[in-house]
């Protein structure tokens, strides 16, 4: 049985629509006008598809002594295969944004009814997002094994998002337990798959099921593909969460850039993704549930007299034979109705019906 729980107004579980995580993370570089006119247009798309669970995703990132001064070099890509390397502390340095303009973007989220989720790289960071409305808290891939981070996290009392990134199996377990054992049971685990595009056949999406069967948590992807198709198959795997970078540039040669989708797309896919939940329908088939949406029937025969039938013949294949509409005996009786007797004349050509027949004597 997997755990159903709330992120902001959302249900999270198996039996319901994914929520799909619009991440902009710190793709403004430290632009909070570009900030602001990403979160509106996420907004935007939200109300021209109410029907999909959608949610921001950002991050916070206030202070460049989160990383070591130091010779440590970050390569990325573009959607095109075109590659940059930069120093890793300024590459930090040029992303950073003060918590006060944090405040306000998140104010957009709030005053918008749009629930909003925060990756944590400190303490300082999870007070911050606990105290200014997040619906959630992500450790993100690098910090899957920051204990003393994710029991902190699991004190504030919201459900946790984990990134799994590029973990053991027992590194996710002992994730897991730390969050639990301080006390947060409401959490979400999110594959991760290598690389920054991920090739197809880096993404492993099996393991979606993998974490579902070892932990009855609910389960999500953060999807790395330039593409969309990993998106839409998490889905039948059984993703609850979906997240997508979505960026107004997104061949734009910058980190994280290249797996990120145009932003403009946005109302397009979470329509798509809708569809793709509704299609996975329920377990069992009901097929008097669909009747109110279903267009044309679905025609079975019944038993036909092959010729005059006279009443005190006994029924058979010789005197019978089966033909749509179902107007009559359904073939699905024929065995038990084989060698009955009519009581009634038939003709040929004309549906022969229960009150046309006796029960033959046991």
């Amino acid at each position: 049985m997997v755990r159903t729980f709330k992120i902001g107004r959302y249900d999270v579980g198996s039996e319901y629509a994914p929520i799909f995580f619009a991440e902009i993370g710190s793709y403004f570089n430290g632009d909070v006008a570009l900030a602001s006119r990403m979160i509106s247009s996420v907004i935007e798309s939200g109300r021209q598809v109410p029907e999909q669970p959608l949610v921001l995703k950002t991050e916070i990132l206030d202070d460049a002594e989160i990383c070591l001064p130091g010779n440590t070099v970050e390569t990325y890509a573009a959607k095109d295969g075109r590659t940059r390397t930069e120093n890793y502390r300024e590459l930090i340095e040029r992303k950073v944004v003060p918590l006060h303009r944090y405040a306000e973007l998140f104010k957009l989220c709030v005053d918008a009814d749009v629930p909003f989720v925060v990756s944590v790289y400190d303490f300082k960071a999870v007070d911050f997002a606990a105290s200014h409305g997040a619906s959630a808290l992500k450790i993100p891939s690098s910090n899957v094994v920051h204990v003393p981070l994710i029991r902190y996290a699991a004190g504030k009392g919201l459900p946790m998002v984990i990134d799994t990134g590029r973990t053991s199996i027992a590194e996710v377990h002992r994730a897991v337990a730390v969050a639990r054992a301080a006390g947060c049971q409401d959490i979400v685990i999110q594959h991760s798959p290598d690389g920054h595009p991920a090739p197809l056949k880096a993404h492993n999406l099996r393991i979606l099921q993998t974490f579902l069967q070892a932990f009855g948590l609910p389960v999500g992807l953060s999807d790395h593909h330039v593409g969309l198709e990993a998106l839409y198959m998490s889905i039948a795997l059984g993703a609850s969460v979906l997240e997508k970078g979505v960026h107004v540039d997104a061949d734009e040669l910058d980190q994280d850039i290249s797996h990120s989708m145009d932003i403009g797309r946005l109302p397009a896919v979470l329509r798509l993704v809708h569809d793709c939940w509704q299609a996975l329908g329920r377990p069992a088939r009901d097929p008097n549930a669909e009747i109110n949406w279903v267009i044309g029937t679905s025609q079975r025969q019944c038993l036909v007299a092959r010729q005059d039938i006279a009443a005190g013949e006994k029924l058979s294949l010789e005197n019978t034979r089966f033909a749509f509409p179902c107007l009559g005996i359904p073939v699905e009786y024929w065995d038990l109705v084989a060698g009955w007797t009519l009581t009634n004349d038939v003709k040929s050509g004309k549906p022969v019906q229960w009150s046309d027949v006796q029960r033959r004597p046991d």
